[in-house]
């Protein structure tokens, strides 16, 4: 993996996007990350290794596909029994 600036990435973008086709390429922005990952599809999602293993934590009979419920793939929408508590809530109410 490559870390890059953002000063870096603005003199040679061409270089850089070219070089996320081949290698994972990283800007520093502060205290946090841009990851430049290229795909095919726009619609890609892409998750870390903690979110698969808090993912697998859950119960396999609980486990849903996040996003068939939120976009933005909260795993607290994986578990199905929350699911099942706001629909009751919602019932109430």
């Amino acid at each position: 993996m490559k870390i890059i600036t953002t000063r870096e990435i603005v003199r040679e973008t061409k270089t850089y996007f070219e070089l996320a086709e081949k290698e994972r390429i990283a800007v520093k922005r502060g205290r946090k990350y841009v990851n430049l990952i290229v795909t095919d599809d726009p619609d890609t999602k892409f998750v870390s290794e903690d979110w698969i293993n808090e993912f697998m934590s859950i119960p396999a009979e609980y486990r849903i596909n996040p996003f068939d419920v939120s976009p933005s793939g909260d795993l607290f929408f994986a578990d199905k029994r929350n699911i099942e508590k706001i629909e009751k809530d919602c019932r109430i109410y």
